[in-house]
Parts: C-alpha cells; structure tokens; sequence
C-alpha cells in the first residue's frame, strides 16, 4: 500500500525558511498612550476663599474604555487598540476639569472627586459627559450637562447644557487628543462663570 506524501514535504526547505522567519519577526506595532491636559489660562479674578468639588463626571458608556474613540460616521465608532488613554478617561477629565477652575478663578480650593466627607464644600458641579470625541471632519466634539449645588444650602441652583467644537489641525491621534484638551479648557470657563455668578448673588 502507498500513501500520497503530504504536499508541504514537496517544497523544498530553502523556500519555507523565509516565510518561517518572516512570521517569526512580524509583530504589532507598539501601542500609543495620551492623557488630557489642563490648557486655560489663569484670570486676575479676585474671589473669596471657597471650597468647590468637581464630579462625579458620568462619562457616556461608549467613552468608558481605554481605546480612543472616534466617529467614522453619525452612527458607527471606531476603536483605536493602537492609542489608548493612559489612565481611566473618568478620572483624568475630572482632575483636569479641577486643575482648569482652580486657574480661572484664582482659588486652591478646588478639589477632584472623590474627597474626604469630613470636607464641607460651598459648592459642587456634577456632569454627565454624553460626546466626547472626533469625527472624520477632524473636529472634537464635547456634549456635556451639568448641575451646579450650593452645598451650604444643600440646594441645586443652575442647570446647564454645553456644547464645544474644537477643530484640528490634522486628523493625528496627538492632534485630536489636544482638541479634547481644548474642549474641557472651553467647558471650564463655562463652568467659572456659572460659581462665580451665583457667588455674587449671595
């Protein structure tokens, strides 16, 4: 009896070693990783001393994930596995958010949540982040509601919706990622004007 021998124990071995070797060596590229910066620019604004938290930011559930985002059309997303963000998305938005007030109005007192609950603040913002990426266009696109609370009254005094675009110079990760920036520096002038505009009508 005689058996066909296998067809791959025809090719000569000189002729496999190459693709051998080239699927050895073939690797994925290394991923990318970016944080969101704060970018506003401090004001001579003269406030008292306050206490003013920032979050919890609710972050849309297509936003809670280490992939960057993007919008290939108005119904589809895509998923960047090759730039990522190098910490939970929630939390950098919530500390640059902070960092961002406590330039623009002047004060130390601005702190990222969670805090301690022996901390009495004056007030708190709380925002739910409901778009918060870029399109082919190359425009960052931030939607955002927020309530502001007088802590000391324990009572909601302002509700407000937001929405920021920031266009791009190029449609690179670094570029789209710095708009982002750009959007929450926007978001937190915003933010300054709503406190200090109920702080001076106490």
């Amino acid at each position: 009896m005689s058996y066909d021998r296998p067809m791959i124990s025809r090719i000569p071995l000189f002729l496999l070693l190459p693709l051998l070797l080239t699927a050895c060596l073939t690797t994925s590229p290394p991923a990318s990783f970016y944080v969101l910066t704060p970018l506003a620019q401090p004001r001579s604004v003269q406030l008292p001393d306050m206490l003013v938290g920032v979050g919890p930011v609710n972050l849309a559930d297509y936003l809670d994930r280490s992939q960057l985002v993007s919008r290939s059309s108005n119904v589809s997303l895509r998923l960047d596995e090759f730039n990522r963000w190098a910490g939970g998305l929630d939390r950098n938005v919530t500390q640059v958010l902070a960092d961002n007030l406590s330039r623009l109005m002047g004060i130390d007192g601005v702190l990222a949540y969670p805090w301690s609950s022996a901390i009495d603040l004056d007030y708190q913002v709380v925002l739910d982040i409901s778009r918060f990426d870029f399109g082919p266009d190359h425009k960052v696109v931030l939607d955002v509601q927020w309530q502001l609370f007088d802590q000391r009254r324990r009572k909601l005094v302002q509700v407000r919706r937001g929405h920021f675009e920031v266009p791009s110079p190029d449609g690179s990760q670094a570029a789209m990622v710095q708009g982002q920036s750009e959007a929450l520096a926007r978001l937190s002038e915003s933010l300054a004007q709503a406190i200090e505009s109920v702080a001076a009508n106490e």
